[in-house]
């Protein structure tokens, strides 16, 4: 139960900024929304992640698109989390590269779908902007590599070491 307060509160902040990277207006913004996804999918927990993954999509889905197809976001954000999370019952990826690969992958493989289910329901074909589409993928997976990276360092024992040095001098 813990943990998936942990995630949800981890949707909120990526809520939190993608409304601040919105007001930057930046020409391209990483899918905020896919971090607490694959923070889920990462202890292999495929239904943590899709319920992640589900509240995740339906705030996006409410920011971007409010009122009109509700649940897009949501339905690729679940099947993306139930990819990841069957990839992370299988095996366990723990360099940063791989898991900016993967993050970078995830927004590929969640832009096709949502491309595909567009396609379906619209019944027109919205070709996607390829260099917009590279650049949103890259940026995911540097962010979250950056991130995993940063949650590999080991905080706790530093804090103590300082603590010990300042005590014994």
């Amino acid at each position: 139960m813990a943990k998936a307060l942990w995630h949800l509160a981890g949707v909120g902040l990526a809520t939190l900024g993608t409304l601040l990277l919105g007001l930057a207006r930046l020409p391209v913004a990483p899918d905020l929304f896919l971090m607490p996804v694959a923070s889920a999918a990462r202890g292999g927990a495929p239904i943590l992640a899709m319920l992640v993954g589900l509240v995740g999509g339906l705030l996006e889905d409410q920011l971007f698109d409010p009122g009109r197809l509700l649940g897009l976001h949501a339905f690729t954000k679940v099947l993306v989390g139930y990819l990841l999370g069957t990839l992370g019952v299988r095996t366990i990826v723990e360099k940063p590269l791989a898991v900016g690969g993967l993050l970078s992958g995830a927004v590929l493989l969640e832009n096709a779908a949502l491309l595909l289910l567009l396609w379906l329901l619209r019944g027109t074909f919205l070709a996607p902007n390829p260099m917009a589409l590279a650049a949103r993928a890259a940026t995911t997976g540097v962010l979250g590599a950056a991130l995993h990276a940063l949650a590999l360092v080991p905080w706790r024992e530093r804090r103590d070491a300082r603590r010990r040095r300042r005590l014994s001098s």
